[in-house]
């Protein structure tokens, strides 16, 4: 049950990126809001289109968002191949892309320039800074949800320590402990990443701002600088763990999960009847099963024909050539459904957080095969958990894959993870959806959340890497080192000077009295201490005078 009263508010809800995988994390939100009787307008490439939802109007903008998303998803994955930062650039333009036309859409056009539209708070979208424009425009409050492992940027916007060795960007290969090449690397990559952000991207993002918003809006740091709180679709067991500050709360990666539907019967009753068990394979909604390289089709294939299972294979099209009796083919696929079926073996995924969430609630071993994106790194995750395995599609070979398949599911291990990894992510106080609404209510009760805003975002950054206090011991030491230096040169020269003058008469007493030369050596020894003295005396009136 859901806890805390709010008085009902009116919310805009921003989740313009069209890819359905993250908008299943919007849309359990949207749909418990309304039913407490907040009044939400909606900007979403993937709507509910529930008439049931009274309060809940939404802003279809599907047809021109994904027509630049399609166009564009290809060349991230294969950019991912050469370069992560190559990629990160092809998703970043295309983002910019979509983000103008949606600002161009009529109804969102018709929202920016209604001079009597209110709204007491706006969840946007986290990863996307150009939509915190929205919180600005209404001058309310804003929240922010990230639907993956959050970027650096993020948590930078909100106040939130990130190191880039203790916590390096999900987006690079890293493994827990890092090398002193990797630790340079993941340096580097996090300062020119902010140095992208901060002056190239941030520029063109500006620039469609004004053009739609007015050329008074301010900077997008500004903006972001005044977020209440920020969700992540995270949780510490099985991804990063990393010290949040306040403002910033981890939903538990389960908020899109949903009451387990029945399955429809013609797929029940083929899923029943493969009593010794059946793989599951599909690659989420952004990668397309029927544009997977033409080899590993034939591989994959080959493989399903060769094993005792049957296989639930989610393609796109209506026939699949070359397919073995074994193999069932839908172009849709109740998943979270698939998985709680008591036959299943197998999950073959391409390691969307939300098809591995799922997998991970349901207790089902998977075995990955990464495209782009967090993929990489959610899979590599998985395997260090112990939970399954990977395989490369690039490298694919049938060999290697048949062995891996055979091997998750035979070895008892990985079963007995992935139910340990499951068992302790749901032993949780409140569900993710509970902690959302209840934070969210807890916004609008307070009309924001400035307390809880992070001394962090008033410390800038040379501060904060101590680099004044370091530049300042530094440049006390090498004064204290010259000091020393011209100290000790000013008393060897004058004790040079005293000696040639006492060596002088000493020469003229020695041919007098011979004996005096013992008196003399015994001199000599005590200016020798008392110059050792007075050296190391001065050393302490500098070092005095410097504090």
């Amino acid at each position: 049950m859901l806890i805390g009263y709010a008085s009902t508010a009116r919310i805009l809800g921003i989740a313009p990126t069209p890819s359905y995988s993250h908008q299943r994390v919007f849309q359990p939100i949207w749909r418990e809001l309304s039913l407490r009787g907040h009044q939400l307008v909606v900007l979403t490439t993937d709507p509910i289109n529930n008439s049931s939802l009274t309060n809940l109007t939404e802003i279809d903008l599907h047809s021109i968002s994904y027509n630049i998303w399609n166009k564009n998803i290809d060349d991230a994955i294969n950019t991912r191949q050469q370069s992560v930062f190559k990629s990160m650039y092809v998703m970043i333009l295309s983002t910019l892309e979509i983000a103008d036309v949606q600002f161009q859409h009529k109804k969102v056009q018709a929202l920016i320039k209604n001079k009597t539209e209110h709204f007491d708070l706006v969840i946007v979208e986290f990863l996307l800074p150009i939509y915190y424009a929205f919180a600005e425009h209404f001058q309310c409050p804003f929240i922010g949800i990230t639907t993956m492992d959050p970027p650096p940027f993020t948590l930078n916007f909100a106040g939130n320590p990130h190191h880039p060795v203790v916590t390096p960007d999900s987006q690079f290969h890293y493994d827990e402990k890092l090398t002193l090449p990797q630790r340079m690397l993941s340096s580097f990559t996090y300062f020119f990443g902010e140095f992208l952000l901060d002056v190239v991207f941030s520029a063109q993002q500006h620039l469609i701002i004004t053009k739609n918003f007015g050329k008074e809006m301010p900077h997008l740091h500004e903006i972001a600088r005044n977020v209440s709180l920020v969700f992540l679709n995270t949780n510490s067991i099985f991804h990063t763990m990393r010290t949040l500050v306040p403002s910033v709360i981890e939903i538990g990666g389960n908020v899109h999960r949903s009451d387990i539907k029945p399955l429809p019967k013609d797929l029940k009753e083929c899923l029943d009847e493969a009593t010794d068990g059946f793989i599951y394979f599909s690659l989420g909604s952004n990668v397309k099963s029927k544009d997977i390289p033409a080899n590993m089709r034939s591989i994959m294939l080959e493989i399903f024909a060769e094993i005792p299972f049957k296989v639930l294979w989610k393609y796109e099209l209506d026939y699949l050539p070359n397919k073995s009796d074994n193999i069932i083919v839908s172009k849709w696929v109740p998943q979270e459904s698939v998985l709680k079926h008591p036959n299943i073996k197998l999950f073959i995924t391409q390691g969307g957080m939300q098809s591995m969430d799922e997998a991970i609630f349901s207790f089902v071993p998977m075995i990955g095969i990464p495209f782009f994106s967090d993929q990489f790194y959610n899979v590599r995750k998985m395997v260090a958990k112990g939970m399954g395995l990977s395989v490369d599609y690039k490298t694919l070979t049938k060999e290697d894959l048949k062995h891996k398949i055979m091997e998750v599911i035979q070895n008892p291990k990985y079963k007995k993870k992935v139910i340990e990894i499951g068992t302790l992510i749901q032993d949780q106080p409140m569900a993710g959806l509970e902690k959302v609404i209840w934070w969210t209510e807890y916004v609008i009760r307070h009309k924001g959340a400035t307390h809880l805003r992070s001394p962090f975002l008033d410390v800038p950054l040379y501060q904060f890497l101590l680099l004044d206090v370091v530049g300042v011991l530094i440049a006390l030491f090498i004064l204290l080192i010259l000091v020393f230096y011209f100290v000790a040169r000013w008393e060897t020269s004058r004790v040079r000077c005293e000696n040639f003058k006492n060596n002088g008469m000493e020469t003229k007493m020695q041919e007098m009295d011979g004996m005096e030369n013992d008196k003399a050596q015994a001199n000599k020894e005590k200016k020798i201490i008392s110059l050792k003295n007075r050296i190391f005396k001065t050393l302490f009136i500098a070092v005095a005078i410097i504090e």
